[in-house]
């Protein structure tokens, strides 16, 4: 500007002051646009993008475009393996309920009122329990110590008064409590409580476990209707306990290692691969996963019969959890249902179906009908009600008791079992931890042959990857010479 020219001509002297005429000529002056420089720039930069562009997509030196976009340093497979998908990783944590990972022995006894005896590693765990009980928190246990004696020597069952019990599992006396078969709700007024919240929530996740609208992840929820049966309960097992186990139930060969030492196995799977190799193995003590699963099919479900939909045997099982869940949560809730008990069991009876006279022969529990829906009766020891919808019902099931649908629609009822009152804290804690053992430990006579085909499947792989994990070792010694330090040795 004419203002910058006329400061540097003074040669770096200070420059007079301009006038304020001239200051306000100058910027007053009109300034031409900068549209000639604008236009250049615009014109550079359009000039570098073309050269870079042109230079990524014709590469110097004139070579050859590809003609393929195929890579030919892999070759495709032919077949291609299927997509897994992705598996949610175990956890070390067992979830607390027993039933989401594990199937219970049926709690049923047999004709003559026997359950099954427990072995002696079962025996050992309830006493430690009951002697920790009574040492650290001074637990009154004389009357379970009495059940625990009775359920090992005792047998049959004691028929006093109108009332059957199992000689192996009652906890009081057999005249205790003589208080007649239809008891008064007013002396369970938790019980009419229950039936106030239970009745809505149960028929509302009734009508959603028979129409679900969605499918849950895991094998056993993908299948969309509920299973109801005839044998889980109110039935007796053909066979006594104390049969003697059949073929089928034993290994048929035992594990040759099954005795042996880490070193005795070493050794004798080298001697094997010395010998022949898999040509003079020994026969595999279990077969393949795959044949190992043995499922038993139940007969097929009379519809004209009693049904029964197990929610509960002691634990929380499946159905219950996953198909009922506030109905199990809404049972948590009372002292006299919790810890769990027995049973909690939906019952369906078609029109003019009745159930044949039974007894649940165990005097530390009181059991509680609460109809759903449809009209019924009960018949206990001689004394017959009439079904109310949402009115439970309580009656000792230590008498005979049957159950008859008097209406024109199924008749729905939710049987409960609980605590007698007069069973203590301590007295429940144990009894139920009792129970759990007997259905879920892995010396349980029941699932004793199940559980060692598992561990001498298991016990198997882990000793052929031991062996193939050798064989790996000793090519790869011999192919880099062995030595001490070398790439094959085991140091590596």
């Amino acid at each position: 500007s004419d203002f910058a020219r006329y400061s540097s001509l003074n040669n770096g002297r200070r420059a007079p002051v301009a006038p304020r005429a001239l200051l306000t000529e100058i910027t007053n002056k009109p300034q031409t646009p900068p549209r000639r420089r604008n236009a250049a720039m615009r014109a550079l930069l359009l000039g570098i993008h073309l050269t870079t562009s042109y230079a990524l997509v014709a590469p110097r030196g004139g070579a050859r475009r590809l003609t393929s976009t195929q890579l030919h340093v892999f070759k495709e497979p032919t077949t291609p393996k299927p997509v897994e998908a992705p598996r949610r990783p175990k956890s070390k944590l067992r979830p607390r309920d027993p039933s989401l990972y594990m199937e219970p022995v049926p709690l049923v006894p047999d004709a003559e009122g026997n359950w099954e005896p427990l072995v002696s590693e079962i025996w050992t765990d309830v006493e430690k329990m009951s002697k920790l009980a009574e040492t650290n928190f001074k637990a009154e246990l004389s009357r379970f110590r009495d059940f625990c004696d009775h359920y090992r020597t005792a047998r049959g069952t004691i028929e006093s008064n109108g009332r059957t019990l199992s000689a192996q599992t009652r906890l009081f006396d057999v005249d205790f409590d003589d208080a007649g078969p239809i008891r008064k709700t007013k002396d369970h007024k938790w019980v009419r409580k229950l039936a106030k919240r239970v009745h809505p929530i149960v028929l509302e996740e009734y009508e959603q476990a028979l129409n679900p609208t969605t499918t849950r992840n895991g094998t056993w929820a993908t299948r969309k209707q509920i299973t109801w049966s005839n044998t889980q309960v109110m039935a007796v097992r053909g066979t006594p306990w104390d049969a003697p186990p059949t073929a089928s139930e034993e290994e048929e060969v035992a594990d040759p290692k099954a005795g042996m030492d880490e070193a005795a196995r070493d050794a004798a799977a080298a001697a094997e691969e010395m010998s022949a190799g898999d040509g003079d193995a020994p026969t595999r003590s279990t077969p393949p996963a795959e044949e190992m699963v043995s499922v038993v099919e139940e007969p097929p479900l009379d519809p004209t019969q009693y049904q029964q939909l197990l929610l509960q045997q002691v634990t929380p099982l499946k159905t219950g959890v996953l198909r009922f869940p506030r109905t199990m949560k809404a049972l948590g809730r009372y002292e006299a249902t919790s810890p769990p008990p027995r049973h909690v069991i939906i019952s369906r009876l078609p029109p003019g179906c009745s159930t044949e006279p039974r007894s649940d022969l165990q005097n530390f529990l009181l059991t509680t009908h609460i109809p759903l829906s449809g009209q019924g009766e009960l018949t206990c020891g001689g004394e017959t009600v009439a079904y109310e919808e949402a009115k439970p019902v309580v009656f000792d099931s230590t008498r005979s008791y049957s159950i008859k649908n008097t209406g024109s629609e199924d008749l729905l009822l939710l049987h409960v079992d609980f605590w007698h009152p007069a069973v203590t804290e301590d007295e429940k804690q144990m009894l139920a931890y009792f129970w759990m053992l007997w259905q879920f430990d892995q010396y349980h006579p029941s699932t004793r042959a199940k559980y060692t085909r598992r561990v001498n499947f298991r016990k198997d792989q882990e000793r052929r990857e031991r062996e193939e994990r050798r064989k790996a070792i000793k090519r790869s010694d011999k192919k880099d010479g062995g030595g001490g330090g070398g790439g094959g040795s085991i140091a590596r």
